[in-house]
C-alpha cells in the first residue's frame, strides 16, 4: 500500500536545502535510503562509522551495510517506516567485517527524487555494554539474595538436606547404571519365566508392555489356526472395551503382522486405508503390533497404541519392543510346554492304552518342543526324559534310571538337587545358569525346576547362549561411542576413577582434539564433520597398543590412557599419530586434518590422575591456540584449490568468465577499482560447490527435487568459507547472493530488483550465457544466437533487463571483433 501525502512528511525547495545541510553537519549517521533499498544520501558521521566514503555508500544498498542474520526483518521494517515511521535497534557492518549495535529512526519522506526513508541511526555500542554490565549486576545481586537465603535455610535444615543428599547419592547409583535397557528386561524375563500358568503369563506380558513404553491402551491375541482368526485373550485401556475380540488372520494390523512375520506399524491409524471399523479404534492414532513367533511360525501378537495425535516410539523404543517379544514368546512357549507336560505326564499314567494308541501324535507333539526335559525324584533320579532338538542329542536309555551326578557335573548336579528339594518343599519354581564347554566352546543354559508330583519334579533345560552374547553386546554398545566405535566418556570416567584408587598405578595420559571441526561443520556439513571423527579414531587405534584405552570424550576431544610412564613410548605413540595424520592429508588435501595433542606422564606414585588429565589438557590447548590461524587458513586454501582442480564443472570456466566480466564492467562503466573484486568473484562464486556431493555435483541428467534443495546450499556453504577467507571477505556477500532473480523468485534470500548487489546481476547474466553455450553432461552447448535469446526471453523475471540488453550488445561486438 504506497502511503498517502498526509502521511508523507512532504518538503519544499526551503526544506530539502535545510534536511541536506543537517544531514551533513549532523553527529548521528544519516542515511537516506530508496523505496528500493539504495543509498541516496549519506553524512560523513555515516562514513565515519561505516569505513567507507560518502561516494562509495551513495553506490551501495541498505542490505549491504545490515549483518546477514537481520536482512530477513528490512522488508518489515521498510513498510512500518512508510506507514507511520519506526525506531527499533539491529546490527550493522562496518567494511572492515565489524559488527556493532545500533538504533535506528525511521520515516518516510517525500523530496523531489521521490518517496525516500529517512533514517538516523546511532551506535549504541557503550548503552548496549552498559546494558549487558547493569543486567549482569541485577542478576548478581539477585543471585546473591537467594544464595544467602539459600545458605540461611539449608543451616535451619540440616537434618532434611542430609536425607536428600542421601536420596541424590542413591538416584545417582541408579543414574550411572550402563544398560538400563538390558536391566529392565532382564526384570521382565525373570518375572515372565517365573509364571506357569498360561492366564497369568498373557496378563503379565500386557501389563509389562504397556509399562515399557507408557501406555494404557494394549491387548495380546492368540492365532486359532482352525478358525483362521487371531483370538484376543487380554485387553487394558481402549481396548477392554472394543466388542470385536477375534479377527481373522487375514485383516488389519494383525493380518499385516500373520503374513509378514514381522511387527507392523501404523504411525496413524486414523487414516489408514485398511483399519477396521470401531468406534475405539477410530480414535486410535499411533499402533504397533509385535509378533509371538515360534521359529518363523507367528503364534501370537501383542498391541499397543497411543490415542495423542503427534506420539510414537522411537527407533530404541521399537527395538526394545521386539527383543521384550522374543522374551515374551519364550515364556508363553514355557507356559505352554509346562501345561501341556504335565497334562501329559497325568494322562500317561491314566491311560497308557490310549496313549500308546495315539503314540504318533503324541511323538509328534513331544519331539516340537526344542528343550530338553527331565522329570527327576526328589533323590535326583531321572524318570523320564525328552531329547531336544537344539542340544543334548542323546537317547532316553542314556538318562533314565541314572541320577543327575552320573549326568551333569557335580556343582551343577548339586544345584539342581538344591532346587527340586526346594520345589516339593512347597517353594515357588526353581532356576539358575549354568555353562558347559560343548565341542570347543563354551555354551550356556539355563534349568527351571517347577513341581509335577509330590514326589517328582519337572527340569526344563533351555540354550541361553544366544541372550548372553546379546547382553554382552548391549553391555559393549553401551560402552562405545556409537559414530566412532572408541569407547565413550562415561567408560573413560570409570577408568580414570579405578586407575586413581591403585597405590602403584602408573599412567600416561594424551589428550586430542581436532583442529576446526565446527569450521568444517559449518562448511562442508555435519556429515562431512563426523567423517573426520571417525578417521581420527581410526588412526588413534592404529598407533595404540592393545591395552591403551582410548575414548571420545567430547564432540572433537579424544583421549589415550596408557597404562604405562614411560616418557618415550608416549612421545613414540604421538609422534606416529602425527606421521599418520601426514600420509592422511597427503591423499586427502581437500579436507585436511589437524589435530592438537597434548602428553603428561606421572613419573612415580603415588598418581593424581586428575591433575595428570588437566596437564595434558592444558598442553594441549596452548598447542591449539598456536595451530587456531594456520588451521583456518590451510582449510580454506585446500577447499579454493580443491574449486580450482574442478574447475567449476566444465574445464574453462573460470577463466572465460573473469575476461566476461571484466568486458561487462566495462561496458556498464564501473571503476577500475572494481575490476579485481569482480575477476576474484568470477572465479570462486561457485566455491561452496566443494561442499556439495560429486553425486549431485556431476549428475548426468536432471536433479530431483531433493537434489536441487542440496545444490541450492552452496550459495550458504560458499559464503562460510568466503567469510573464514580474508582474501573473499570483501566478495562473501556477492557469493551468497549471486543466484538472486530479479523478479524475487531466486534464492536463498529471495531478493528483488536493485536490492541484488548490481555485480550479482551482472555475473548471473554473463555466467548462464557461458553455462548455455558450453557442453554440459546433460545436454549439448547452445549456439551463440541462441543463448543470447534465452537471455532476452528472461530479462525482467530472472535477470536485469537493462544489463541483459547490454550484455547482449557486448556480444555481438566481441563476435564482430572475433
Amino acid at each position: 500500500m504506497m502511503p498517502t501525502e498526509d502521511s508523507v512528511n512532504m518538503l519544499d525547495s526551503k526544506d530539502v536545502v535545510l534536511y541536506r545541510s543537517l544531514i551533513k553537519q549532523s553527529r548521528h549517521i544519516i542515511l537516506v535510503v530508496s523505496i528500493h533499498g539504495k543509498i541516496m544520501e549519506a553524512n560523513q558521521a555515516a562514513a565515519n562509522a561505516y569505513g567507507y566514503s560518502i561516494h562509495e555508500l551513495q553506490m551501495m544498498n541498505i542490505y549491504e551495510l545490515r549483518s546477514p542474520d537481520t536482512i530477513f526483518l528490512i522488508c518489515e521494517q521498510r513498510e512500518a517506516a512508510r506507514q507511520q515511521g519506526i525506531v527499533f535497534r539491529t546490527f550493522h557492518m562496518r567494511r572492515n567485517g565489524a559488527r556493532f549495535p545500533v538504533e535506528v529512526n525511521s520515516q518516510l519522506v517525500q523530496l523531489p527524487e521521490g518517496h525516500a526513508v529517512f533514517s538516523t541511526i546511532r551506535d549504541i555500542s557503550e548503552a548496549v555494554m552498559l546494558e549487558t554490565v547493569q543486567a549482569t549486576e541485577k542478576k548478581s545481586s539477585v543471585l546473591h539474595k537467594e544464595l544467602t537465603a539459600a545458605y540461611e535455610e539449608l543451616l535451619a535444615s540440616q537434618a532434611e538436606l542430609s536425607c536428600r543428599f542421601d536420596e541424590l547419592a542413591a538416584k545417582e547409583i541408579i543414574i550411572s547404571r550402563q544398560n538400563v535397557i538390558l536391566t529392565s528386561l532382564n526384570d521382565i524375563a525373570v518375572g515372565l519365566m517365573h509364571k506357569i500358568d498360561l492366564d497369568d503369563v498373557l496378563a503379565m506380558i500386557v501389563e509389562s508392555a504397556t509399562q515399557l513404553i507408557g501406555t494404557h491402551d494394549g491387548f495380546i491375541s492368540l492365532v486359532d489356526e482352525k478358525a483362521g482368526v487371531f483370538d484376543r485373550k487380554v485387553a487394558v485401556g481402549s481396548f477392554a472395551e472394543a466388542a470385536t475380540r477375534r479377527i481373522k488372520v487375514t485383516e488389519g494390523l494383525l493380518g499385516r503382522v500373520y503374513r509378514t512375520g514381522k511387527l507392523a506399524i501404523a504411525r496413524d491409524y486414523t487414516t489408514w486405508e485398511h483399519r477396521l471399523r470401531h468406534p475405539v479404534l477410530d480414535n486410535t492414532h499411533y499402533f504397533i503390533i509385535i509378533p509371538l513367533r515360534r521359529g518363523l511360525k507367528v503364534i501370537g501378537a501383542f498391541g499397543l497404541a497411543f490415542s495423542e495425535q503427534g506420539r510414537c516410539l522411537a527407533e530404541h523404543e521399537v527395538a526394545l519392543l521386539q527383543r521384550f517379544g522374543d522374551l515374551a514368546a519364550i515364556a508363553l512357549d514355557n507356559a505352554t510346554l509346562v501345561s501341556s507336560y504335565k497334562q501329559e505326564l497325568q494322562e500317561r499314567r491314566l491311560a497308557e492304552e490310549a496313549l500308546r494308541a495315539s503314540s504318533a501324535s503324541n511323538q509328534a507333539l513331544i519331539n516340537a518342543i526344542p528343550d530338553p526335559l527331565f522329570l527327576l525324584k526328589h533323590d535326583g533320579t531321572v524318570v523320564d526324559y525328552k531329547a531336544g532338538k537344539e542340544q543334548l542329542f542323546m537317547p532316553s536309555n542314556r538318562f533314565i534310571g541314572k541320577t543327575v551326578f552320573e549326568i551333569f557335573p557335580a556343582e551343577i548336579a548339586a544345584k539342581i538337587l538344591q532346587s527340586a528339594e526346594l520345589v516339593l518343599a512347597g517353594g515357588d519354581i526353581q532356576s539358575f545358569e549354568y555353562q558347559l564347554t560343548v565341542h570347543g566352546k563354551v555354551e550356556h543354559y539355563e534349568v527351571r525346576i517347577v513341581s509335577s508330583s509330590d514326589d517328582e519334579v519337572l527340569a526344563i533345560n533351555r540354550t541361553i547362549t544366544e541372550r548372553k552374547r546379546m547382553e554382552a553386546q548391549l553391555e559393549f554398545l553401551s560402552l562405545q561411542d556409537a559414530l566412532t566405535k572408541v569407547y565413550n566418556k562415561a567408560f573413560f570416567e570409570e577408568q580414570i576413577k579405578r586407575i586413581q584408587l591403585l597405590d602403584d598405578g602408573a599412567a600416561g595420559i594424551i589428550m586430542c582434539d581436532v583442529d576446526g571441526l565446527k569450521m568444517v561443520n559449518d562448511m562442508l556439513g555435519h556429515v562431512t564433520g563426523d567423517q573426520i571423527l571417525q578417521v581420527v579414531a581410526g588412526i588413534l587405534t592404529n598407533c595404540c597398543r592393545a591395552g591403551d584405552l582410548i575414548a571420545r570424550i567430547g564432540g572433537d576431544e579424544f583421549a589415550i590412557l596408557l597404562h604405562s610412564n614411560s616418557v618415550k613410548g608416549i612421545v613414540s605413540c604421538s609422534q606416529q599419530i602425527r606421521e599418520r595424520i601426514e600420509v592422511y592429508n597427503s591423499h586427502n588435501p581437500t579436507v585436511p586434518i589437524s589435530l592438537s595433542m597434548g602428553l603428561a606422564v606421572c613419573a612415580q606414585p603415588p598418581l593424581d590422575i586428575h591433575a595428570l588429565l588437566k596437564q595434558a589438557d592444558d598442553s594441549m590447548y596452548r598447542e591449539k591456540l598456536h595451530r587456531h590461524n594456520s588451521t583456518r587458513s590451510a582449510l580454506v586454501k585446500a577447499l579454493m584449490k580443491a574449486l580450482e582442480a574442478r574447475d567449476y564443472i566444465t574445464e574453462g570456466h573460470g577463466d572465460r568468465l573473469q575476461d566476461l566480466i571484466e568486458a561487462f564492467a566495462g561496458l556498464v562503466a564501473l571503476p577500475a577499482t572494481s575490476i579485481a573484486d569482480l575477476r576474484l568473484f568470477a572465479r570462486f562464486h561457485d566455491i561452496g560447490k566443494v561442499g556439495i556431493p560429486d553425486s549431485i555435483l556431476f549428475k548426468a541428467g536432471r536433479l530431483t527435487a531433493e537434489e536441487w534443495v542440496t545444490m541450492r546450499q552452496h550459495c550458504e556453504i560458499g559464503y562460510r568459507i568466503a567469510m573464514a577467507a580474508p582474501d573473499l571477505v570483501p566478495i562473501a556477500d556477492w557469493i551468497l547472493k549471486h543466484h538472486e532473480w530479479w523478479d524475487g523468485h531466486g534464492y536463498p534470500l529471495g531478493l528483488a530488483g536493485e536490492a541484488i548487489p548490481l555485480a550479482c546481476r551482472m555475473l548471473s547474466i554473463a555466467d548462464a550465457f557461458d553455462a548455455m553455450t558450453s557442453d554440459r553432461p546433460y545436454r549439448r552447448a547452445m549456439s551463440k544466437e541462441a543463448a543470447v535469446a534465452e537471455l532476452l526471453s528472461c530479462a525482467g523475471k530472472q535477470f536485469d533487463p537493462d544489463l541483459v540488453n547490454k550484455f547482449c550488445t557486448l556480444i555481438q561486438a566481441l563476435e564482430k571483433r572475433a
